[in-house]
């Protein structure tokens, strides 16, 4: 957050309303030419401001002129010894207070900084830019609320203020609000139309909302206000490889590298870079640079923990994957409770409480047996759409439908006693360390029975009649985030080579896909029963899962349901799979009864595709077994 940040804070240090008028003023012309300087004579200006300052030690704006450059030259520690300089001269100059406050919350002092930032609104309590600012420090340490009503009071003061609204705008980021955040960093822009870090930060909040398209205009407009900002580069890059532009993200954080060679962040985004183009060990060397400049950063401590998740390095991925819970937004919420840390658990209710998405919950719900079998009682909060399946799979447990999309824990109150608490994400750091842990099973959530035939009856009774295995197929899964671009395809690129099987297709695809079905159809003369098309609950879909004799997909929800529910499944994975996926297997290590078909290059179906023939031939000629 501090790097989102920090830039924009220090130009704003620089405000008019705190400086003596021009005449008055001996240092304006310094000022001046120091912010059209270059790197190297900014160093050298400030060096000699120092030098005077030794001869003429009582200058009090001197002492603070200093402290502000240090400061825009990220030297943390000089600049805080400036403005404790200046605030020995004088211990009520808020713009001191305030400066050495913004020093201290970059060295992560958010105690002392709060305090000083707290002083400087005492001393100038309609200083919009002191309140904006110390709303930064409620900001980093996730006091959302009253960053809020920080930033809200410095609008209040000055509706004008960008930095107010931008920060605002990052708080609804963080909130899991990313529509209300684009309007507010709109206005922020509106006000500076050439806020660079706020295009950089809008782009963000698009990628959120599935907007591409107007998240790369606003990242790339970004680059041209803040060309020497490494972090807008980065941003630029990470669009670039939700869009699977490899190519422009690798020039994208070339442009970064030269701006900032230590810059944390781009050594994270060449760690993604690597990795969806497969080269882990150059992957693991961008990590291991980011980790090396600094060792808790969680973004780099997260990217590593895919990476060795990815290749089956389990127990130092796991702990790894803890730093989940310090990204921004973090998935994880804090809830009221001692966390589960692989303690005895007899005679212990324990709360598994859902992160992510609804694919990550079936996949860590995998976990729940063992819980159980070491003595728990468990409550496990799922989405909705989750509720009665689990109802059914786990009887043994409490099932809470819960969105869980921000932290209103309301909720809670509604629970027994609550002994234990562990986001489902963080089970397997206790439960599946090693190959050895992950067991065999012939799938843990049940389907309906009743419902199950059902479908089968009405799938066999609307179906041609002819000989031929009934195939489930899903085709696109994802977000603009989790890489929807490289492991979806065209319906039309499936049934192209499903058409000439005997099987029977039958939709599972989540969400609108009547106009996709009728012209597949159309063109193909290949009959598609729509099967529950649109947004079904899950409960309804395991059980139109369960009536099939196998299922073709792409990594998706649908996936994880075939798995958990040990039923035949291909999975058409893409050249740059999810941790989830592995990097080599052909067999699922969470779900047994799964094949994974892989693409050789990436953006090409043609192999994947193909090998669904063979696959459905073998479910055709055991169809005496599995029907």
């Amino acid at each position: 957050m501090l790097n989102v940040l920090f830039h924009e804070v220090i130009r704003s240090l620089r405000r008019k309303k705190n400086d003596p008028s021009p005449a008055l003023d001996p240092y304006r012309e310094r000022k001046e030419s120091f912010h059209d300087a270059d790197l190297s004579n900014q160093l050298a200006s400030a060096d000699r401001l120092y030098a005077e300052l030794m001869i003429e030690p009582n200058n009090l704006k001197g002492w603070t002129l200093l402290g502000d450059w240090r400061l825009q030259l990220s030297q943390y520690t000089q600049a805080e010894t400036a403005y404790r300089q200046a605030l020995e001269i004088n211990s009520r100059h808020a713009r001191a207070q305030e400066g050495l406050g913004l020093a201290l919350l970059h060295t992560r002092q958010f105690e002392e900084a709060y305090l000083r930032l707290d002083t400087a609104s005492k001393i100038e309590p309609f200083n919009t830019e002191i309140w904006t600012h110390w709303g930064l420090i409620d900001l980093e340490l996730g006091n959302l609320s009253r960053a809020a009503e920080k930033f809200q009071s410095a609008i209040e003061r000055n509706h004008k203020n960008p930095h107010a609204w931008h920060n605002l705008g990052l708080v609804a980021y963080r909130q899991g609000n990313p529509t209300l955040s684009i309007e507010l960093i709109k206005k922020a822009i509106k006000i500076k139309p050439d806020y660079g870090l706020a295009y950089s930060n809008l782009a963000l909040s698009l990628r959120r909302v599935e907007q591409l398209d107007e998240g790369l205009i606003a990242a790339r407009r970004a680059t041209e206000l803040k060309a020497n900002n490494a972090r807008v580069w980065v941003v630029l890059a990470d669009l670039q490889i939700n869009r699977g532009d490899f190519d422009a993200a690798e020039k994208s954080l070339e442009q970064a590298i030269q701006r900032e060679s230590q810059h944390v962040g781009t050594h994270v985004a060449f760690g993604k870079l690597h990795m969806v183009r497969g080269n882990y060990s150059n992957a693991r060397n961008s990590y291991d640079n980011a980790l090396r400049l600094s060792p808790e950063d969680p973004d780099a401590q997260v990217g590593m923990a895919e990476l060795q998740l990815l290749l089956g390095e389990w127990g130092t991925a796991w702990d790894l994957h803890e730093a989940r819970r310090r990204v921004e937004p973090s998935p994880v919420r804090k809830l009221p409770y001692i966390e589960w840390q692989g303690e005895e658990l007899t005679g212990h209710r324990v709360l598994v409480h859902s992160e992510q998405g609804i694919g990550d919950i079936i996949l860590f719900a995998s976990c729940y047996q063992e819980l159980e079998l070491r003595g728990a009682r468990c409550v496990l909060e799922v989405r909705p759409r989750l509720k009665k399946l689990f109802e059914r799979s786990f009887p043994n447990a409490i099932i809470v439908g819960n969105e869980g999309i921000d932290n209103e824990l309301s909720w809670l109150s509604l629970l027994p006693p609550i002994d234990r608490h562990i986001p489902f994400g963080s089970l397997p750091r206790w439960l599946r360390r090693t190959d050895a842990m992950f067991p065999e099973h012939h799938g843990y959530l049940q389907a309906d029975p009743n419902s199950t035939a059902k479908w089968r009856a009405k799938l066999l009774n609307e179906l041609p009649k002819r000989r031929g295995p009934i195939i489930g197929i899903a085709w696109r899964g994802g977000l603009a985030t989790t890489a929807k671009g490289q492991r979806s395809l065209e319906l039309n690129e499936l049934i192209r080579t499903l058409r000439h099987t005997e099987a029977h297709l039958v939709c599972l695809q989540y969400g609108d896909t009547e106009k996709e079905i009728k012209q597949a159809q159309e063109l193909y003369d290949c009959p598609i029963h729509p099967g529950l098309s649109g947004f079904a609950d899950l409960d309804d879909v395991a059980a139109l899962t369960a009536a099939c004799d196998g299922i073709i997909t792409v990594c998706s929800t649908q996936a994880h349901l075939t798995g958990a529910l040990g039923k035949n499944g291909l999975i058409l994975v893409p050249h740059n799979p999810s941790w989830r996926y592995g990097a080599t297997d052909t067999g699922s290590i969470w779900y047994p009864s799964l094949q994974l078909m892989r693409q050789d290059k990436s953006g090409d179906w043609r192999l994947p595709i193909l090998s669904t023939r063979a696959w459905i031939e073998k479910i055709r000629s055991n169809m005496g077994v599995i029907a």
